[in-house]
């Protein structure tokens, strides 16, 4: 096919193993690289090599340049695929790739520089004649001199990132300060370079971007757009393509805008620019990813072009024959993102070892779960991505409704409930949505989710659990099975998300129980693992259940719901208040998440209020500031900058 028949996949999670699979399919082979907490991820059973990166900081494993490099080198790599994010638009590893004779499987490092770096970025788009939005750059202190040029609320942004990272919105003048400080910290913690810029905030806009192929050699094909509106914090939730909410004309303005600035550069490989759109359709230039993207698989769907395919055929010199008008679309595809984290519980990330994963056979699933996995707070929360295709965005949508609530991950919690509450909004629905929307409605969402958590299918999930622990086949060593079972345990009472409940099993060849009044018949009792099916009343009912801290977890229609009971003997708890709900004292303060304190912001003696800041906790790629639960007097700090904490560990106490 071309110079090198090997590659090193720089990168990990599920982008790993999308390259993996693609370059398998070429013939190619592949060599994975892994950090010691990535041992059990799927990239590395699945390639034909891997090797360890020895060290604990991300310096030393997946972010060291001469490391992989020389790996490239001494394993017989020809070409270093860098997937997204860590080093895919690092200018100077793909500098250093190149000049020891490698193939960089992406973007030249010049294209890299001119694109990569936002304010030049848009400088050189705005020569173009193509729209941008009005910005200012340069130190804090000549933006705070400037400010009066641009209209409040403004969007400040670090130049030299991407992902939403570094990001902050001042509402007011007063505000902007801190809002600059905020930014340019996390600026040069998340990618090295403290450079920032602020533009206009356009809060209503919609966020629309078109994939682009280009040869290196002139030749640019683009491959239509995708929508990717719903948004948390600038990070993508939910991707679609086509774009259904923009006109046909627009489409073909952001079409030809986008093979402009890709032409201009003669771009080498897949990359997407992003613009931003008013409900005017206006449309400004965003940023163009010199990469590829998350959200690649839905241009897939809708187009049939393998993507990484490309990557890999331009970067071993092949032209690129596509004709514009041989690309056609079909049909409608949605993904989301499914992360590692509890929305209910103001997005904390979660953490927990995988146990069993169940996913529908009528998706696409991308990602580097398998049985094992233990999560690691090193890395960003995202689990997979959930992709269908429809004939239409009616039947998508239908269809990933269905999806994401017969999709079971043990061990952990997921967002599956946010998106699900999503998917089926009325504005979802009706394509009325913009980047805010879903800031402007997460708390009536996380409303609705503790409310069908409360609005539980009581009979549904109480049968479960029995059926679970008391009548599984003998081969699980059922104690429904033993004799006299039934004659001595015929009323059960079982805590259903920390309400009891009373249920009675009636005598019989068959399964029968009462609950509240009601009779309930079960039969067709199917069990695989982690799921269970049958019938309750004629119902049929899909379930999937894990046990998690002495609790049983039971997933009905990508809801999590809690039980327990003292008939099981792993459950039993003794206090006369069944132990439902730990309440934390108001003495001290324990972590309601894994990760590593990045800063202490209190000492022994300091006087408190409820609500101060406590510390600053960094998991998965976000931080997240604990809070004094209570007016008091700080008495110890049981944790230090850069220390790793565990989900219920200790980080501060109060004199009593």
């Amino acid at each position: 096919m071309g110079p090198f028949d090997k590659i090193l996949v720089a990168n990990r999670g599920e982008i790993a193993v999308r390259i993996i699979r693609t370059a398998r399919k070429l013939g190619m082979k592949t060599l994975a690289v892994y950090a010691a907490d990535d041992q059990c991820s799927e990239h590395v059973s699945l390639a034909d090599e891997a090797v360890l990166l020895e060290g604990s900081l991300l310096s030393e494993t997946y972010l060291n340049q001469d490391k992989l490099i020389r790996l490239a080198l001494e394993k017989g790599a020809g070409a270093i695929h860098p997937g997204y994010g860590f080093l895919s638009e690092n200018a100077g590893f793909a500098e250093k790739v190149e000049a020891t004779g490698l193939v960089f499987i992406g973007a030249t490092p010049g294209q890299i520089r001119a694109m990569g770096e936002k304010t030049k970025a848009i400088t050189f788009v705005r020569n173009l004649q193509i729209p941008v939005i009005p910005s200012i750059s340069g130190s804090i202190n000549d933006i705070l001199v400037q400010k009066d040029q641009l209209e409040f609320p403004l969007l400040i942004k670090a130049s030299g990132g991407g992902g939403g990272k570094g990001m902050e919105v001042a509402h007011a003048p007063e505000q902007l300060p801190q809002a600059l400080q905020q930014a340019q910290r996390a600026a040069q913690q998340y990618f090295g370079n403290d450079e920032i810029f602020v533009e206009k905030y356009l809060p209503l806009a919609r966020h629309i971007e078109v994939q682009i192929l280009g040869d290196g050699k002139g030749k640019v094909v683009h491959l239509f757009e995708r929508e990717c509106s719903i948004q948390r914090r600038y990070q993508k939730l939910v991707e679609e393509a086509p774009a259904a909410s923009v006109s046909h004309q627009l489409k073909e303005e952001l079409y030809q805008a986008a093979i402009k600035i890709a032409r201009s550069i003669q771009y080498r490989g897949a990359g997407t620019i992003e613009f931003l759109v008013d409900d005017e359709e206006n449309f400004y230039f965003l940023e163009m990813n010199t990469r590829l993207q998350v959200e690649h698989p839905v241009t897939e769907m809708i187009t049939g072009i393998d993507l990484v395919e490309w990557q890999l055929k331009i970067a071993a010199g092949e032209k690129l024959h596509l004709a514009q008008e041989e690309i056609v679309q079909k049909g409608h595809a949605i993904e989301l993102r499914v992360c590692a984290e509890d929305a209910a519980a103001g997005f904390v990330p979660t953490s927990g070892k995988i146990a069993e994963i169940h996913v529908p056979g009528n998706c696409r699933w991308d990602s580097f779960l398998k049985s094992g996995v233990t999560l690691s707070s090193a890395y960003d929360s995202l689990l997979g991505k959930l992709v269908v295709h429809g004939e239409n965005r009616s039947a998508a949508l239908k269809k990933i409704r269905e999806t994401i609530g017969a999709l079971f991950i043990s061990g952990i919690k997921t967002n599956q409930d946010l998106l699900l509450n999503v998917l089926v909004h009325p504005d979802f629905e009706k394509n009325s949505v913009h980047t805010r929307w879903l800031e402007s409605k997460v708390e009536k969402i996380i409303d609705l989710i503790k409310q069908k958590e409360q609005d539980a299918p009581v009979p549904e999930l109480l049968a479960a659990y029995l059926l679970h622990h008391f009548y599984r086949p003998p081969d699980s060593k059922s104690v429904w099975h033993q004799p006299g079972f039934r004659r001595i345990y015929e009323v059960f009472h079982i805590w259903l998300n920390h309400k009891a409940c009373k249920l009675v099993i009636e005598k019989g060849e068959n399964f029968h129980f009462s609950w509240n009044g009601k009779q309930f018949a079960l039969k067709n009792c199917h069990f695989r693992g982690s799921k269970i099916e049958f019938q309750i009343n004629n119902k049929d009912i899909t379930i999937f259940i894990s046990e998690k801290n002495q609790t049983t977890i039971v997933q009905h229609e990508g809801i999590c719901h809690e039980l327990r009971s003292n008939h099981v003997l792993s459950q039993v708890r003794l206090n006369k208040s069944h132990g439902e709900k730990l309440v934390q004292s108001k003495h001290e303060v324990l972590a309601d998440l894994f990760g590593k304190v990045v800063q202490v912001l209190v000492k022994p003696g300091d006087s408190l209020q409820k609500g101060q800041n406590l510390m600053v906790i960094e998991s998965m790629k976000s931080e997240f500031t604990i809070q004094s639960p209570v007016d008091a007097v700080v008495k110890n700090i049981h944790v230090t900058k850069g220390k790793i904490v565990h989900d219920k560990e200790l980080l501060v106490d109060f004199e009593s």
